[in-house]
């Protein structure tokens, strides 16, 4: 499969490109191709690192990010750029502070592209 296939009628991004052109060249499948393609985000690692919500830029905003509820929680390493996480159902969210609280729901998966794990989210 060439690149230019695999992107035909999809809108595929520079950087993107960059990384389809990479897992054509470590011998992914066509199925893996379509699913890093597809991905609303990929990392070629064995992490990802999730956007902040938008409220959490507020002044007296504050944002999370959490696989779970309650005791059995799990949450996401803060970073400059959002939060560190891996594979599972992850919930990113945050208040402005006042009134106005959201969440923005992820899918993290790994995938094994040649003999690298890469983790994309939906």
């Amino acid at each position: 499969m060439t690149l230019e296939s695999l992107c035909e009628g999809h809108e595929v991004g520079e950087k993107r490109r960059e990384s389809l052109q990479i897992a054509i060249d470590l011998g992914a499948d066509q199925k893996t191709l379509e699913q890093l393609r597809d991905a609303a985000r990929i990392y070629r690692a064995d992490y990802i690192v999730l956007p902040a919500h938008r409220y959490e830029g507020l002044s007296r905003g504050r944002g999370w990010a959490r696989k779970g509820r309650g005791d059995s929680a799990v949450w996401g390493e803060r970073t400059d750029d959002g939060y560190k996480v891996g594979p599972g159902r992850w919930t990113v969210g945050a208040t402005d502070g006042f009134s106005r609280k959201a969440t923005n729901d992820w899918t993290v998966k790994n995938i094994k592209v040649g003999d690298q794990i890469w983790t994309i989210a939906n």
